[in-house]
């Protein structure tokens, strides 16, 4: 499925260093270090006893601060012991009470929703933990004399996943909602160390996984599709094609894609030349989906659109759903450089961000 139209410069480390001028690969390259990392900084973080009495949980934040609590929250519905949400606005629900845990994760610690919420959390909820690299929002917090992560990293908030995506899923271990063996991230850390080579900037593209998918990808739309345990990750790949690659990019979800979007792929008549459907795929998921997943593939295989499945790979859940997330980080990487963007910068969302704080 390589596009024959592409630039094939992707093996050329000069050509690569001129665009990537921050150095996102070798951050890319960090994740497992991240991983481990922050497994380690937030054990030493003081929760309060009532964690464990607490009858659902809440996660507060946006963009790559928000994706982190969605991934964690993605679990077999077997798993789901009390009620979990992910807020991405300003307010937080009615229902939130002294039975609750609210966790506000913010990167910068400046974002305007994220502290929004965090002001309603101290008046309404029985626990509030804050996750975050600085700013306005660990000020508050030591004020306030919350439980606090700070850590401290050096990148767009969008690829410091593994500081804020280890956190959620140690609180939900100690909200009784994962026993200690569920919520054990070392499989993971082992399999994303053992397969980052493969996807360096130094691995050539014949045994580059991830720059033979850029390169299918380049100048196409890619509507990426996960299931209930995978659909936090189909909107990582959607979100780090936006903004990596500024890439226009859609996500959608197995069984409620199979009731909708399947039927909206005949027109404009254009759109099979325009996109690729990227299935997401894990041995984790329902026999039921595994089922549709080849039934998609048969009928975008006869309408003549393109379709790549991707499995994950790992023996737990969370090896499963990091390893898709790696994969996926390091095609919209690979997309950026073949569109020349540098893939750290956001410009457009500079200039909103910018225009909101001058209102």
């Amino acid at each position: 499925m390589n596009n024959t139209n592409t630039p094939p410069y992707l093996d050329t480390p000069e050509a690569v260093r001129q665009i990537d001028k921050e150095n996102i690969a070798k951050i890319l390259a960090d994740f497992p270090n991240q991983l481990a990392s922050a497994r380690a900084g937030f054990a030493k973080v003081d929760l309060p006893k009532e964690i464990i009495q607490v009858k659902q949980v809440v996660f507060c934040g946006m963009g790559g601060s928000a994706i982190g609590a969605e991934v964690a929250c993605d679990l077999s519905p077997g798993l789901i012991r009390k009620p979990l949400a992910v807020i991405r606005d300003y307010d937080l629900p009615a229902w939130i009470n002294k039975e609750t845990a609210v966790v506000v994760i913010s990167y910068s610690g400046e974002t305007a929703e994220a502290l929004a919420c965090f002001n309603q959390a101290l008046s309404c909820a029985g626990v509030t933990i804050v996750v975050t690299s600085g700013g306005q929002l660990a000020d508050q917090a030591v004020k306030a004399g919350v439980p606090l992560y700070k850590f401290d990293y050096k990148s767009p908030p969008r690829d410091a996943l593994g500081y804020m995506l280890v956190p959620a899923i140690m609180i939900l271990e100690k909200a009784g909602i994962l026993n200690s063996k569920e919520a054990d991230l070392t499989n993971a850390i082992n399999l994303i160390q053992e397969i980052s080579a493969s996807y360096l900037p130094t691995a050539p593209t014949p045994q580059n996984k991830a720059k033979q998918l850029a390169y299918s990808l380049y100048d196409h739309v890619p509507i990426v599709v996960g299931s209930n345990i995978t659909k936090s990750v189909a909107r990582r790949w959607k979100n780090q094609f936006n903004e990596h690659s500024k890439n226009t990019s859609w996500f959608d979800c197995l069984p409620e894609a199979n009731h909708n979007t399947v039927e909206g792929f005949g027109f404009p008549i254009r759109f099979k030349d325009d996109v690729v459907i990227l299935l997401l795929e894990s041995h984790f998921d329902h026999p039921e989906i595994v089922k549709r997943q080849s039934l998609w593939r048969e009928q975008l295989i006869h309408q003549g659109i393109q379709a790549e499945a991707i499995e994950g790979q790992g023996e737990d859940i969370w090896a499963n759903k990091l390893s898709l997330i790696y994969l996926g980080d390091w095609v919209s990487y690979y997309l950026a450089l073949l569109y020349r963007i540098d893939p750290a910068e956001i410009p457009i969302i500079n200039k909103l961000k910018a225009k909101l704080g001058a209102d």
